[in-house]
């Protein structure tokens, strides 16, 4: 973090900021060659609204190679900070269960970055019942996809909806907001998810036929009951309450597929 405390430094003394913080890759142990350094800046909304645009998204490219970017700035307005907390998107929320605060003054940011970090227990056990049904659905649908024949199209977006919703199931079973897709297999490696059955993920990716999608179904369960959970146990249950009652109605249209 030396390097990103280096690179904030022109900022401290502007007006109106309120706190500056890392997000991102620069924050974890996969970090690579690759990674730039993501730092938001909370600023005042009357400082941001004087902002000029081309000021509210700073880049610099590593060693003048413009394709691979070193750091990036990017301005927050307070109001929409905080608003942030009430969003359903995990892109605003599995970033700052690693977020490191690098200038927080008044300790204005510390509180709503802890806020989005948060995963409530209602949230994660309505979200495992939503991706659980999600990923049986869906594999259910390659399954009679990859059996139909040549249809290469159809066949890899059902796949991916799958794997997006199995992904997003593991996560939440161990209690994490689910990863940004490009370091899924990294944060499945922090996260604890069993080598097994990453393995058994990739078998299916390649092959999604009844041969590999039961003992794949078989072994997340298997998981779920290793993680303490057994609301799959009760499939009619929660079949009933997703489809049939105002909270898994709700739950649905909140956290499924859009």
């Amino acid at each position: 973090m030396e390097r990103a405390r280096e690179l904030i430094r022109p900022y401290l003394d502007k007006d109106g900021v309120i706190g500056i913080y890392v997000v991102g890759s620069a924050t974890r142990p996969h970090r690579d060659a690759l990674s730039d350094y993501d730092i938001e800046v909370i600023v005042e909304d009357d400082v941001y609204d004087r902002t000029p645009m081309d000021e509210r998204q700073v880049f610099a490219f590593k060693d003048g190679d413009s394709k691979v970017v070193d750091y990036e700035f990017y301005l927050i307005p307070w109001c929409d900070f905080v608003k942030l907390t009430a969003s359903a998107h995990d892109l605003f929320h599995y970033p700052y269960q690693h977020a490191v605060i690098l200038h927080d003054p008044d300790k204005r940011i510390a509180p709503v970055v802890e806020a989005l970090a948060d995963l409530p227990e209602t949230v994660r056990r309505e979200r495992m019942i939503v991706h659980f049904l999600e990923f049986l659905y869906r594999l259910g649908r390659a399954r009679k996809t990859a059996e139909r024949g040549d249809l290469e199209i159809n066949l890899n977006l059902i796949r991916g909806d799958a794997l997006g919703s199995l992904a997003k199931l593991l996560f939440l079973a161990k209690h994490s907001w689910p990863s940004t897709k490009h370091w899924t297999e990294q944060e499945f490696a922090a996260a604890g998810i069993p080598g097994d059955l990453q393995g058994m993920i990739r078998e299916w990716i390649s092959d999604p036929s009844s041969d590999r999608a039961r003992p794949l179904a078989n072994a997340v369960r298997a998981f779920l009951d290793d993680c303490g959970e057994d609301f799959h146990h009760d499939m009619d249950g929660i079949q009933q309450w997703l489809f049939f009652t105002p909270e898994g109605k709700a739950a649905h249209e909140k956290w499924g597929a859009r």
